[in-house]
């Protein structure tokens, strides 16, 4: 499934959450954030992919997940997007957007071939404009970079992702771009194991479908 549900129904394509529905619990098994952003379309090579950011309370909440946000920061931004829902609409569809162009980078950068042009364009704009947000601040224990920014902008749980494109495409760990084999998955990881041998986006999920499709046989 690529993703748990709690207490809510499998749903497809970009829905509106009902009120007072249950959201979903991602699984953050890509090894950075940007590529955790990536995974959240499940059954990715399949006829029917599963939309997990179906609203902007889904942004929140894998930010909320991811620990992109507090939940103080979450309610905040929550409050701001029912006071605006035609701003909260259009980040949407912009982090919509953004994670494509990571999965597109970073997919083919796993395949050992060179991204598209548009696709870096776009980043590199989202990380200049996120670029703006970041302060140096003095707190108890010395100076920190931080983000600096109104408690409601809505945009927020964007820049730390692309703040994580930039330090991946910049490291020595592209190497170590997977790609799931799961026929219907397709979700990038990040391959930390010593021996480089981890296989799967995530043992629980497609590692443990693929074991029960063995002693099926």
């Amino acid at each position: 499934m690529c993703c748990s549900l709690s207490n809510a129904t499998h749903q497809k394509g970009d829905s509106e959450v009902p009120p007072g529905a249950q959201r979903w619990t991602f699984h953050l098994s890509g090894g950075r954030l940007c590529l955790d952003l990536a995974n959240t379309v499940s059954w990715r090579r399949s006829a029917e992919p599963i939309e997990r950011l179906r609203d902007y309370g889904d942004v929140l909440e894998w930010a909320q997940q991811a620990r992109v946000i507090t939940p103080r920061e979450a309610r905040a931004l929550a409050h701001a997007a029912a006071r605006h829902p035609r701003q909260a609409t259009a980040v949407l569809g912009r982090v919509r957007a953004l994670r494509e162009a990571i999965y597109r980078v970073f997919a083919a950068l796993a395949r050992g071939q060179s991204p598209s042009p548009a696709d870096l364009a776009l980043l590199d704009a989202e990380f200049r404009g996120a670029l703006r947000h970041l302060g140096l601040v003095r707190g108890p224990e010395g100076f920190a970079v931080t983000w600096t920014a109104r408690a409601d902008a809505l945009t927020r749980p964007l820049w730390p992702v692309v703040r994580s494109v930039a330090e991946l495409l910049t490291s020595g760990e592209l190497r170590r771009l997977r790609t799931c084999p799961s026929a219907n998955c397709g979700w990038i990881f990040l391959d930390t194991t010593r021996n480089g041998t981890r296989r799967w986006c995530d043992m629980r999920v497609c590692g443990n479908r693929a074991k029960a499709r063995r002693y099926q046989v």
